[in-house]
């Protein structure tokens, strides 16, 4: 009974094993040598400006990988220089995964992650879809599902209020964009439909 038991583990461990190895194999060519396999999770969910950033810090001297790989996970523009030195106050707290989002919207933000970055693999998109950092999105994206189920839908007063929520939004998201020229690169990059509204000019 016991063998059976550690047989199942084993099989287990060794499958784990074999998708941290596929993992491993998706990170840029930089971080495969420098990455361990304990640690190809967190550093496959970050997004690839952060993954850059980590190729960078490395050859630049960096030794703590876990810590730069938190600081990228919170702020994935942080210099190289705040990787190689940290500051000496604590990374601010990410909330975890919320483990009630339906499957579903996991494949739905893996699908989105991989039409904003054709070129990441399926198996990095999973893992990002996933992790602490993409939290806020799940919520978006849970929330958006919950919107359309609602009964009350086909009130005018509750469909134009929700419209105007939403446009609220996309308008101050774009702002952010606006302002934030690595924002807007990655944007023109990506393609990703990228048409800003006119709503706040129509409304200016």
């Amino acid at each position: 009974m016991s063998e059976c038991i550690f047989t199942a583990m084993s099989e287990t461990y060794q499958s784990k094993r074999e998708r941290w190895q596929r993992l491993l194999e998706t990170l840029p060519v930089g971080l495969r040598k420098q990455v361990s396999l304990r640690n190809v999770e967190a550093v496959a969910a970050l997004p690839p400006q952060a993954q850059e950033r980590l190729v960078e810090a490395i050859q630049a001297g960096l030794k703590r990988l876990p810590h730069a790989v938190d600081q990228l996970r919170v702020n994935p523009n942080t210099s190289v220089a705040d990787l190689l030195n940290p500051p000496t106050q604590p990374i601010a707290e990410s909330s975890s995964p919320a483990p009630d989002v339906p499957q579903h919207i996991q494949n739905e933000l893996a699908d989105l992650i991989q039409l904003c970055f054709p070129d990441m693999p399926r198996v990095s998109a999973e893992a990002l879809a996933n992790s602490d950092v993409m939290d806020v999105a799940r919520t978006i994206a849970k929330a958006h599902h919950l919107l359309f189920k609602s009964k009350h839908l086909g009130t005018d007063f509750v469909v134009m209020v929700l419209y105007g929520l939403l446009r609220q939004s996309q308008e101050r998201l774009e702002e952010m964009i606006e302002q934030t020229p690595a924002l807007r690169q990655a944007f023109n990059q990506s393609p990703l439909p990228w048409k800003p509204n006119d709503w706040r000019k129509q409304n200016a």
